[in-house]
C-alpha cells in the first residue's frame, strides 16, 4: 500500500459528556483529525435513545467499511452507574469484584460484534470499586 492509499482517521462518538467521549473527541480534533459525533436524543427517545444512537454509529462504520475503510471500536469498558439497577451485584469484569459494565458500552461493542467489526476492550487499571 503506497501514500496515495492512505487517508486520515475519523473518530466516531457516542459524544457522552462523561467519560472516554468526552477525553477521545477534544484530544482527536486536537491532533487535527475529524470526530463525527453521534449525540443520544434523550429527550425525544428516552431510555432507548443510547441504544438507538449506538446503532447508527455502528450503521456510519459499516458504510465507511463499505467504502474501503478499516474500521476499529474501541469499548472503553466503564461501570454502570445506574444506581437501582437490577444486575448492580453481578460480577462482571473481575471475579469475585461486584459490578458490571455500563449497559451502553457493551450495547455498542455487541452490536459491533455482530457486523464483524473488530473491537478492542480498554479497561482502567484502577477500576473505582
Amino acid at each position: 500500500m503506497g501514500p496515495e492509499n492512505v487517508t486520515r482517521p475519523v473518530l466516531l462518538s457516542g459524544h457522552c459528556p462523561k467519560g472516554a467521549d468526552s477525553i477521545a473527541e477534544p484530544s482527536w480534533q486536537d491532533a487535527g483529525f475529524e470526530a463525527i459525533p453521534f449525540p443520544a436524543d434523550w429527550s425525544t427517545r428516552g431510555r432507548t435513545a443510547g441504544f438507538q444512537r449506538n446503532q447508527e454509529m455502528v450503521d456510519a462504520a459499516q458504510v465507511f467499511r463499505e467504502a474501503g475503510a478499516q474500521v476499529l471500536c474501541t469499548a472503553f469498558l466503564d461501570l454502570c452507574r445506574m444506581p437501582e439497577c437490577p444486575q448492580r451485584g453481578h460480577e462482571q469484569l473481575i471475579p469475585h469484584t461486584p459490578g458490571h459494565v455500563s449497559h451502553g458500552v457493551i450495547h455498542c461493542r455487541s452490536r459491533a460484534r455482530a457486523v464483524g467489526i473488530k473491537t478492542t476492550d480498554v479497561i482502567h487499571p484502577s477500576p473505582p470499586f
